[in-house]
């Protein structure tokens, strides 16, 4: 059970009924947003910030949205968090990719059903979430050899952070894995 009200009834609160509208509408939940958005409903202010910003990492910006949704759930593997690697898994599935492509992601290390570039790139991504501090010169000059520019690379880093991000808030919330009807 979460730790904090979920509210569904946006009725007293026009900010929330907006949000709620907003997120649903993008297909983060059926009549509410998944748990991850409503555990935050007591701080509207809060869930406008972090909606902004998922909305810009996953739903926008240069990198295909399945390739994030492998990094946040190589990341979330990493971290044990199972409320997001249930959602994130569910995601996946819903954008097409195979499931053997879904289970290499979270239980083979050198993920070889992956194309090598979108093999670097998660392993990359891992590693920034893992320990960043040891992202070094060269691990940017071999992602730089697969293509990958600044802006890119800027994406893969924040969606390792924002994975971090995510699944803290999951774990210390309390959260339970949303409903085959209402998830994501």
């Amino acid at each position: 059970m979460s730790r904090f009200a979920q509210i569904t009834d946006t009725s007293a609160s026009p900010q929330l009924g907006a949000l709620y509208r907003e997120i649903v509408n993008a297909g983060l939940g059926r009549e509410v947003p998944i748990n991850w958005f409503t555990a935050q409903s007591a701080r509207p202010d809060i869930l406008e910030k972090t909606w902004t910003l998922m909305k810009g990492l996953l739903l926008q910006g240069k990198l295909p949205p399945t390739l994030k949704q492998m990094i946040i759930l190589r990341v979330s593997t990493h971290n044990n968090c199972r409320y997001c690697r249930v959602i994130h898994r569910r995601a996946l599935e819903a954008m097409g990719v195979p499931a053997e492509v879904i289970d290499r992601v979270t239980t083979d290390v050198d993920m070889a059903q992956l194309p090598p570039v979108q093999r670097a790139i998660v392993e990359f991504a891992a590693k920034t979430a893992a320990d960043p501090k040891s992202i070094s010169n060269e691990d940017f000059e071999k992602m730089t050899g697969y293509g990958l520019n600044q802006a890119e690379l800027i994406e893969v880093a924040m969606t390792a952070a924002f994975a971090n991000f995510v699944n803290t808030w999951a774990d210390a919330s309390g959260i339970l894995i949303d409903q085959d009807e209402g998830s994501a």
